[in-house]
């Protein structure tokens, strides 16, 4: 193996670890406390920076270990989708204007929210009715106006976490690229 792909599965696995470890310190969102912020989207952020080569490796990791670790494996996996709605607009959007700052920052975190917002919004409604008549026996119809119910506030859920983790990945990551931790392909 050459030191580069030694590089790249150190940084995997330990990002991946990284994210892993910091799904557990989470903050239960107030107005629906089953819902968690946490901060877990910051090193997969800074993975996919680096490439997205090793944002394809370490999601399915992420997911894997976590639902190992006690996850729910639809929660997860819904976490799994919300993670990549949000890194993969960011990190292009932030790496193809990153020359004018100004507009690279705003542009990159707005983006990532609006995606996730919209992706997990589609995903709550399409996919979480279903879910609930598995998990809880409850009828199509009415796992469904529940969904309706509560949706709008799971977009602000999605809204609230995206804005914060955007911002510190681009800034976590531009730090160690500046310290010469990281290194951008």
């Amino acid at each position: 193996m050459s030191q580069t792909r030694y590089k790249s599965v150190a940084y995997v696995s330990t990002l991946t670890a990284l994210a892993v470890i910091l799904r557990f310190f989470e903050i239960p969102y107030p107005l629906l406390t089953w819902l968690k912020y946490d901060a877990s989207g910051v090193p997969l952020a800074i993975l996919a920076y680096m490439g997205w080569s090793l944002l394809a490796y370490s999601l399915p990791a992420y997911y894997l270990v976590s639902v190992a670790l006690g996850a729910d494996f639809v929660g997860m996996a819904m976490k799994v989708v919300a993670e990549a709605s949000t890194i993969v607009p960011l990190v292009y959007l932030y790496k193809r204007f990153k020359t004018r700052r100004r507009l690279a920052v705003p542009l990159s975190t707005g983006a990532a929210a609006l995606s996730r917002v919209v992706v997990m919004h589609l995903f709550n409604v399409l996919l979480t009715p279903y879910w609930l008549v598995y998990s809880y026996g409850m009828d199509y119809e009415t796992a469904l106006s529940y969904v309706y119910s509560i949706v709008l506030l799971i977009d602000v859920f999605n809204l609230t976490i995206a804005v914060p983790v955007s911002l510190a990945a681009i800034y976590v990551a531009e730090y160690l690229l500046k310290t010469g931790i990281l290194h951008e392909r």
